[in-house]
């Protein structure tokens, strides 16, 4: 009597194992992606408040002798400035951006003292 053939292919063990291993890493895979897409958002707001604020010093730069202290809300971006006159020829700016992020609210502070040109 000869022996058995064994049928190439895979046992159903094998197919069950495979398909585990697969849904465990695409399950990782959409949540790393989840997670990424959440710290670009919040990378974002944080690059648009810092454009905030360096227009806000332009702005005061360019107006150095009338600026004063004040706030306004841009979409998500909260902008709160502080003007103080050291003398005649120079002003100190306080810039303060508040922005919501997945662990709160966040604030960045900028300080820049401007130089006025009579």
């Amino acid at each position: 009597m000869k022996p058995a053939r064994r049928k190439a292919g895979y046992t159903l063990i094998e197919v069950v194992v495979a398909l585990l291993v697969f849904t465990v890493g695409a399950l990782a895979l959409a949540a790393s992606s989840a997670m990424i897409a959440r710290a670009m958002a919040t990378n974002a707001l944080r690059e648009r408040g810092g454009r905030v604020a360096a227009s806000r010093i332009e702005l005061i730069k360019s107006e150095c002798g009338t600026a004063a202290s004040g706030r306004e809300r841009l979409q998500q971006i909260e902008s709160t400035w502080s003007v103080t006159r050291s003398d005649n020829s120079r002003v100190d700016v306080a810039e303060t951006v508040t922005y919501e992020s997945p662990r709160g609210p966040r604030s960045k502070t900028y300080r820049t003292t401007v130089w006025c040109h009579s």
